[in-house]
C-alpha cells in the first residue's frame, strides 16, 4: 500500500488529486494508519504533495498512534519554511492543532506579511477550513488542541479580520448553488463562535464579552454582547432536581448536593444559618465565642457546628493539607462527586484592610481555587468588636464591619472578570457584637 501511495504522490498534479488509493485509505483504512504513519511522516519531511493529498496524509498521521512530538515538530518547521500560499495554510492549521499558543501568533505575523487583502483572505480561508472543516470536506484533519476557549476567541477575532462578515455570500432563498471555499470558510468561522457558546462556564462568557468589545466589525459587536447575555442566562439555570432530591426536600427542606454548584449553595446556607444563629438566636453563643483566643479556636467551632448539621450531605475533614503544604481553613466535600468548596476564615479584628483584600484575591482565589474541581469559594469574616475601622487599599477608611464587607464584595465584582476559572465567591460576615448592640439599643 505504501508503494501505491508513493506512486500516487509521484503522478498527482501539483494542485489536484489523483483519486487513486490515498483518498480511500484516509477515509476508510483506519486499520492501516499505525503501519503507514511513520513512513508517511518521513516522506513529508521532503515531499510537497498537492493540498488535497497533504490533507489525506495528515489525516493518516493524526489518527494514528504515532508520538505527537514528531508530528508537532514537523508541522512547526513546515509552517515556518513554506511560502506556498496553498500549502502553508494547511501546515499552519496542523501546527495550531498541536500548539496553538505558539502557532496563533506566528499565523498572525504571516497574515500581516501578505500585503494584498485578497491573498490574506485566501490564506485565512484555507487555514480555517483545514483546521475546523467544512460542508464539503467534513471535520478538519488538524488535532483538536486549539479547542480551548481562549484560543478559539483569538482565532475568531483573527479570522473575522480577514474573512470579513461584510463580504460573506448570502445563499438563503437564492436557489441551488455549488458551495465553494468561501462557503466552507464562513461556516468554519461561525463554528468557532458556536464552540465558545456551547462551552459551559464563566471563561466562555468572558470570551464572548471580549468578542463584543474587540470584534473587527463594529456592527457585529451588539450581536456578540447579546449572545453573551443569553449564555449567562443559560449558565445561571440550575440543573434539574432528581426525584430523590424532590422527595428529600419535601420532608427536610434540604436536598443532598449533586454537583459543585449545589454544594456551594448549601455551604453558603450553612454559614448564613450560623451567622443568623450567632447574631440573632435566643441561645446565641456569640459572647462565649468572642472570648476565643484566636482563629484556630473560632475555626474549630465553626467547623464543628457545620459538621454537626451535615446530615450526610457533605464532609468537612480536619486539618486538610493541599499539595503545596497549604491548609484551607475549611473545605466542604460532597457525597458522590469530587468538587470541594474551600472556605477562607479570618478574624476581622486581627487583620488590616489591605491584607484582607489581598487574602481574598491571592489566598482564596489564587491558591485554594486553583484546583480544576473547584470554581466557587467562601470568604468568611468573624468580628469580635476589638476594631472600629479598617484602611482601604485604595485610600480612605472603612468605618464599620458592614462597610468592610461591602467593599470586599465590590472588590470581588471588579477583579472577578480577570479570573475565568473562579465562578463565584460569597463574602459572609459574622458580627459577634450584634447581640450586645441590639440589647443596648433596646435598653436605650
Amino acid at each position: 500500500m505504501l508503494a501505491e501511495i508513493d506512486h500516487e504522490l509521484a503522478i498527482s498534479p501539483p494542485d489536484g488529486e489523483s483519486h487513486h488509493v490515498l483518498y480511500n485509505v484516509a477515509w476508510h483504512g483506519s486499520w492501516m494508519f499505525d503501519g503507514l504513519a511513520p513512513a508517511i511522516l518521513e516522506r513529508l519531511g521532503n515531499a510537497r504533495p498537492s493540498p488535497v493529498n497533504l490533507g489525506y496524509l495528515l489525516t493518516i498521521i493524526n489518527r494514528s498512534s504515532l508520538p505527537e512530538a514528531a508530528a508537532r515538530a514537523l508541522a512547526a518547521r513546515k509552517a515556518k519554511a513554506i511560502k506556498h500560499d496553498l500549502i502553508a495554510p494547511i501546515w499552519f492549521a496542523h501546527w495550531c492543532g498541536f500548539d496553538p499558543e505558539v502557532a496563533i501568533p506566528a499565523l498572525t505575523s504571516r497574515l500581516a506579511e501578505l500585503k494584498a487583502p485578497g491573498l490574506q483572505t485566501q490564506f485565512a480561508m484555507r487555514f480555517l477550513t483545514s483546521l475546523v472543516g467544512g460542508r464539503r470536506i467534513g471535520t478538519g484533519f488538524a488535532p483538536r488542541g486549539y479547542r480551548q476557549v481562549r484560543y478559539m476567541k483569538e482565532l475568531l477575532l483573527l479570522m473575522h479580520r480577514y474573512i470579513r462578515h461584510a463580504d460573506d455570500i448570502e445563499r438563503a432563498g437564492k436557489g441551488a448553488f455549488s458551495p465553494g471555499l468561501r462557503d466552507d470558510a464562513q461556516e468554519a468561522r461561525n463554528a468557532l463562535l458556536s464552540f465558545i457558546i456551547e462551552t459551559p462556564g464563566k471563561e466562555a462568557f468572558l470570551a464572548l464579552m471580549d468578542v463584543a468589545a474587540d470584534h473587527p466589525d463594529a456592527e457585529s459587536r451588539p450581536w456578540a454582547a447579546y449572545r453573551a447575555k443569553n449564555k449567562a442566562a443559560q449558565d445561571a439555570d440550575f440543573t434539574p432536581w432528581t426525584v430523590q432530591q424532590i422527595r428529600e426536600f419535601a420532608f427536610e427542606l434540604e436536598r443532598t448536593p449533586a454537583n459543585h454548584h449545589e454544594l456551594w449553595d448549601l455551604a453558603v446556607d450553612r454559614l448564613t444559618n450560623l451567622k443568623n444563629d450567632l447574631e440573632g438566636g435566643d441561645a446565641s453563643l456569640a459572647p462565649i465565642l468572642a472570648l476565643a483566643p484566636g482563629e484556630t479556636a473560632v475555626r474549630n467551632f465553626i467547623g464543628g457546628w457545620c459538621r454537626d448539621r451535615a446530615a450526610g450531605r457533605y464532609v468537612i475533614p480536619q486539618e486538610e493539607e493541599m499539595a503545596d503544604a497549604k491548609r484551607p481553613d475549611l473545605r466542604f466535600h460532597g457525597v458522590g462527586f469530587d468538587g470541594p468548596v474551600p472556605v477562607e476564615l479570618k478574624l476581622a479584628d486581627a487583620w488590616t484592610g489591605p491584607k484582607l483584600f489581598e487574602r481574598l484575591e491571592n489566598q482564596l482565589c489564587g491558591d485554594y481555587l486553583r484546583d480544576v474541581r473547584s470554581s466557587r469559594g467562601i470568604f468568611a469574616l468573624v468580628y469580635k468588636g476589638e476594631k472600629s475601622w479598617w484602611e482601604h487599599p485604595a485610600g480612605g477608611r472603612m468605618e464599620s464591619f458592614e462597610a468592610l464587607l461591602e467593599e470586599l464584595r465590590k472588590h470581588w465584582n471588579i477583579f472577578s472578570t480577570k479570573l475565568a476559572n473562579v465562578e463565584d465567591i460569597a463574602v459572609i460576615g459574622i458580627d459577634l457584637t450584634w447581640r450586645s448592640i441590639a440589647a443596648g439599643s433596646a435598653q436605650d
